[in-house]
């Protein structure tokens, strides 16, 4: 733990006495996740070497800055028994009626998004071959967004430089014609979008009033999910072969998302039930958003998929075509994990 207390001092001193005792590397890596928020107690007993070695999940909350969305999946994902290091990465202004500025400040948010794009690629210098999986939760969805467009711009500089593993957008406060080509460049695996025709105060009249991440005015995908953009390339399309959209059902309730709710997907359990499972390489839910297929000639028709049933509930479920083989599951969830946290709603 010293090398975590040095760097969170971010003393200029200190952190060359880290970068000499443990390389320039891990050294700047800690110095950015310290930026993200590492200072605070609660942070670093999840921001340790060993989980560190293991991988890397990054929440983003929404608007405001409160956090509380991020601390009950936290807490959700290692209560099933996650490894990897579980950060909070804190973009916004801040509470205290900020969530306007959050919104409306998109030169200031985008600079978020860049430096949670070098927080990942200079993890991935240090730790190579690591899981990297981004949660970002309504506005901070943009920022997961706008980091995976910049990673893909550092793609085009040095390939393989920096690719995550798994995306979840949940209750995204994004445009649902926005065009997510370019960051699912950035992924490696999957990317799910979470949304919920109930989420009508925030995702609808919400961002009609005070408009979306992207300055729309009009519902987001929080409400709707997203749709295919018109005029994509067929290289664009084919990336959408990675996204899944998952849509509240009643089946959701056992999993702890009770209501439809805006704040229902960062719930404790939610984390623990349905998303853990997905890190673990037990489950890939969702409605596919185009279908690819190659015909007798060889040739690769990518087209968007037929409507499906509702989402199925996280259970074995193998890779899609295309895609790499899922990994091993993780240990089991421990045996005394305490009492599932409860939010409202919305």
């Amino acid at each position: 733990m010293g090398f975590f207390m040095e760097i969170a001092e971010v003393k200029e001193s200190r952190v060359q006495s880290a970068v000499r005792r443990y390389g320039p590397a891990l050294a700047a890596l800690m110095v950015l996740v310290c930026a993200g928020g590492c200072g605070r107690k609660d942070q670093r007993a999840y921001v340790t070497e060993e989980r560190l070695e293991a991988g890397m999940v990054v929440s983003l909350d929404g608007v405001g800055g409160y956090n509380w969305g991020p601390q009950w999946l936290r807490e959700g994902l290692d209560e099933a028994g996650v490894k990897s290091a579980l950060m909070i990465y804190d973009w916004s202004k801040g509470p205290g009626g900020m969530f306007v500025a959050d919104l409306v400040d998109e030169a200031r948010n985008r600079a978020a998004a860049r430096d949670l794009a070098q927080l990942v690629a200079t993890y991935m210098a240090a730790m190579p071959n690591r899981p990297i999986t981004l949660i970002g939760h309504s506005g901070g969805t943009a920022i997961v967004v706008w980091a995976l467009e910049d990673l893909a711009d550092m793609q085009k500089k040095a390939p393989g430089t920096a690719c995550v593993e798994r995306v979840f957008l949940l209750a995204p406060a994004l445009a649902p014609d926005y065009d997510l080509s370019k960051s699912l460049r950035a992924v490696r695996r999957r990317m799910y979008v979470m949304y919920s025709y109930g989420d009508v105060g925030l995702m609808a009249a919400g961002t009609f009033v005070f408009g979306t991440m992207d300055r729309q005015h009009s519902v987001s995908a929080g409400l709707t999910g997203f749709k295919l953009p018109p005029a994509l390339s067929p290289a664009d399309k084919t990336e959408y072969a990675k996204v899944r959209q998952i849509s509240w059902s009643i089946k959701l309730v056992k999993s702890g998302h009770w209501l439809g709710g805006h704040m229902g997907w960062t719930t404790t359990q939610f984390a623990r039930e349905f998303i853990a499972p997905i890190l673990a390489g037990k489950s890939d839910p969702g409605q596919p958003m185009v279908t690819i297929a190659v015909g007798p000639s060889g040739a690769t028709t990518v087209a968007p998929a037929a409507s499906a049933p509702e989402t199925p509930v996280p259970g074995p479920a193998a890779p899609a075509a295309g895609q790499p083989p899922l990994p091993e599951p993780a240990p089991p969830a421990r045996a005394d994990t305490p009492a599932t946290r409860q939010p409202g709603g919305a």
